[in-house]
């Protein structure tokens, strides 16, 4: 078991403060120490073009994380940026220079971080492994599609819900004319049901609680494309709670639907402007 106080009695370790925004270490910084995060959140994000003008987060790294252990055996030029989204508190060890010498001064303490370290990176690589799994199936779900209607969208919608770790999706779409009120298309309880049970909002949330599902965990993603709002999805588990990997998952799952929703309103307005021409 890690114990963190020992670590921050340690001469070995330091703790560092960083502001909100403040930048630990940007690309292409060189940077040999190994952090874990005690108070917090930073998030990882990395540069998508080569003007520097926009910028993506990859992921974020919470309380207990440690990253960058590829100190322990290289010194290569950052690929990431690592950047505080709040007042954040960071225990640092340099993995050059200090590391070896606390291993022999503390070696019970240095085996704890090491198997710290080593749980970590296989639980990176096995929401990493879920993650590029679901999102080639997802993608693989709607290049398979032959038309878009309500039918293959809701047929999607259940081929999908076999792809991720939820037991239903409810699917909520945004009112045309009322502000503020959606309606329920579809329900994966009630498979190949079309359903039209309208229920109000506030400022495009939709609040959970007010739709009385028993016996499940639920979580929802805004279904938006260029800042246009679709509807909602909603994710149901029985099980367990939804988890920072199964969030992730989500997004991705709600922002290729959203796609394949806009693509269905475009082609219904194609159709309806053709109607009223002739």
């Amino acid at each position: 078991m890690l114990d963190i106080n020992k670590l921050k009695n340690s001469w070995y370790f330091t703790e560092v403060t960083l502001e909100k925004w403040e930048v630990l270490f940007g690309e292409w910084d060189f940077d040999e120490n190994i952090y874990i995060i005690l108070v917090w959140e930073l998030s990882v994000s990395k540069y998508t073009s080569k003007a520097k003008n926009e910028c993506k987060v990859l992921a974020y790294l919470q309380n207990n994380d440690v990253f960058w252990e590829a100190s322990l055996n290289s010194n290569k030029e950052k690929e990431v940026s690592i950047i505080a989204n709040r007042k954040s508190v960071l225990l640092k060890i340099n993995a050059k220079d200090w590391l070896n010498d606390f291993s022999v001064k503390f070696h019970a303490d240095a085996m704890n971080l090491l198997k710290y370290i080593i749980f970590q990176s296989n639980k990176r690589l096995s929401e990493s492994n879920y993650l590029i799994t679901a999102t080639y199936k997802i993608s693989k779900e709607i290049w398979e599609l032959n038309e878009i209607n309500n039918k293959s969208i809701f047929l999607l919608i259940d081929k999908i819900k076999e792809s991720i770790w939820v037991d239903h999706i409810m699917y909520y779409e945004n009112n045309p004319v009322m502000l503020n009120y959606i309606t329920l298309k579809y329900d994966t309880r009630t498979k190949w049901k079309l359903l039209n049970e309208v229920i109000e909002i506030t400022n495009n949330n939709l609040d959970l609680l007010s739709l009385k599902v028993d016996d499940y965990f639920m979580h929802t993603e805004k279904l938006s494309i260029w800042n246009n709002n679709l509807g909602h999805l909603v994710y149901l588990k029985k099980d367990y709670k939804f988890n920072d990997t199964d969030k992730k998952v989500l997004a991705i799952t709600s922002t290729s639907i959203a796609w394949v929703i806009k693509q269905k309103q475009l082609l219904d307005e194609e159709r309806d402007k053709a109607f009223m021409e002739d």
